[in-house]
């Protein structure tokens, strides 16, 4: 049950780090988008390592 709680979390932070990349990127702060697109990236992975308890 917890790690599917953490794996919802870091799945929720994905999501938010993918919008908030995609608005940084139209106003052409290309540097804070990338930023957001590797941390959401790593929440990814974060939470499939959460949900299947293995990474790869």
């Amino acid at each position: 049950m917890e790690r599917s709680v953490f794996g919802f979390f870091t799945a929720l932070l994905c999501a938010i780090c993918l919008i908030a990349g995609g608005q940084a990127f139209r106003k052409k702060r290309f540097g804070l988008a990338v930023l957001l697109w590797l941390n959401a990236f790593t929440n990814l992975v974060n939470s499939i390592h959460a949900f299947y308890m293995t990474l790869f």
